[in-house]
């Protein structure tokens, strides 16, 4: 739900290697999918599938009993999406969080119940180059697939990231996905909105002492806000997560520019409230300073509305 490059990226090795993958996305890429297939490049090589399911709405997409729906769409469209799904899968249909952000997660199990949803902490990145290719660009670490309480669905995240991992989508099983995921929020939000708002790769935000100073102030916010949240974070202090963000996170990601600085470039809505924004929220409601999170927030909806105005 939501094929866009990520989720075409998954659906699509999960295609090729025998699962049965409908795609739920948007034109022009879902006649693309249909009529031609789906071109795959990148650093997992180069794959080339035949016509595939895809769809622009769920009312057209075929009537079975679906075992896993991907949650691809950006988090600002969740709630439409889980409002869609409810609509036409089975109950007992699994629904995993396979986006960015925070809150996701408690959206579907507003609406599903936490036994019903898994989350995936996703750290490879791929774009559209055009309708019916995706390109793979890079990678951090595996994607990670867990349940955040005991009443998920932890059995069935086992067979679910085994299944990935065996068509070629590197992924991994954990027991701390809450963990995982706030560490990749983390170097989200230290990350995203620099690249979009400065035009520059993650790499050269490393180089210079005011973009780091920047970025030392939004994960020191983070673990604050964290902390009083009681989340699990590890590294457990902003200065060993610094070390590991500097020395491991980033170095693979250095060309790499955000998806938030596309997103501004074509006059799109960016996922900046469900990251740096969703911590300046969380820390308002506990008390805690987050400036550098607030402005970092403040200034991506500003240029969100001059593009939209055309100022």
């Amino acid at each position: 739900m939501g094929a866009g490059a990520m989720g075409t990226a998954v659906g699509g090795f999960m295609a090729q290697a025998g699962h049965d993958v409908v795609f739920i996305g948007r034109e022009p890429h879902v006649t693309a999918m249909r009529s031609k297939g789906l071109h795959i490049t990148g650093i997992w090589g180069e794959h080339h599938l035949g016509p595939l399911d895809a769809y622009t709405s769920l009312a057209d997409m075929p009537k079975q009993n679906y075992d896993l729906v991907l949650i691809a769409v950006k988090s600002y469209d969740t709630p439409e999406a889980i409002r869609q799904i409810e609509a036409h899968v089975p109950p007992m249909t699994l629904l995993c969080a396979y986006q960015n952000g925070l809150g996701n997660a408690e959206i579907l199990a507003e609406a599903a119940g936490w036994e019903r949803v898994l989350v995936a902490r996703v750290i490879f990145g791929a774009r559209i180059n055009h309708p019916g290719h995706v390109d793979i660009t890079v990678i951090a670490e595996p994607t990670a697939i867990g349940a955040y309480h005991d009443a998920g669905p932890v059995d069935k995240a086992h067979h679910i990231a085994e299944a990935m991992d065996s068509a070629g989508v590197p992924t991994v099983y954990t027991d701390q996905i809450q963990t995982i995921l706030w560490s990749k929020v983390a170097y989200n939000c230290a990350l995203n909105p620099l690249s979009a708002l400065l035009d520059v790769p993650y790499g050269e935000l490393a180089k210079h002492a005011y973009t780091r100073a920047i970025m030392e102030d939004v994960i020191r916010e983070l673990y604050a806000v964290g902390n009083a949240l009681d989340i699990p974070l590890a590294p457990d202090t902003a200065d060993a997560y610094l070390q590991r963000f500097y020395d491991k996170l980033l170095p693979p990601t250095a060309a790499h520019y955000a998806s938030m600085r596309e997103d501004l470039k074509k006059g799109r809505r960016t996922e900046i409230d469900a990251l740096n924004g969703r911590i300046a929220q969380l820390g308002e409601e506990h008390d805690i300073p987050c400036p550098a999170n607030a402005l970092l927030t403040a200034l991506i909806h500003a240029r969100e509305k001059s593009a939209a105005t055309g100022a």
